[in-house]
């Protein structure tokens, strides 16, 4: 199962000021809100995590190959001929700008088993994936 967990930290800014940034992130393998917590927790004593939630995204496209691509987040409609429904999905997928993400996401759709349509494509606010280890 997918999390989303929020955090803030103080940093000390250029000017010697601190500065309390939020920052976001999505973690997998864990089937728990309070392993999603402890995950961030892990990775960064000095944050405080002050949201969790399950995430809406089902699966992610590709893996990250570069440091600077970003997150973005896909959302489709899949229509299933058996049940005659459209039902609505979110995926994930890393890429470095807009088009990338767009042409990534496109192959995605026109590879997909069920009739799917591209609906629209945003970068997240996600900063990374954090994967959860018993």
């Amino acid at each position: 199962m997918l999390y989303e967990v929020s955090s803030k930290r103080t940093i000390v800014d250029k000017n010697g000021a601190d500065k309390v940034i939020t920052e976001n992130f999505i973690v997998t393998n864990c089937m728990l809100f309070g392993e999603a917590e402890t995950t961030i927790l892990a990775t960064d004593v000095t944050a405080d995590v002050v949201s969790v939630s399950r995430s809406n995204i089902s699966d992610f496209v590709n893996k990250r190959t570069n440091e600077d691509e970003k997150i973005y987040i896909v959302n489709i409609e899949r229509y299933d001929e058996v049940l005659e429904k459209t039902a609505k999905v979110v995926v994930a997928l890393f890429a470095i700008d807009m088009t990338s993400a767009t042409k990534i996401a496109n192959d995605y759709v026109s590879k997909a088993i069920y009739d799917e349509t591209l609906v629209g494509i945003k970068k997240s606010k996600f900063i990374d994936i954090v994967k959860y280890m018993a």
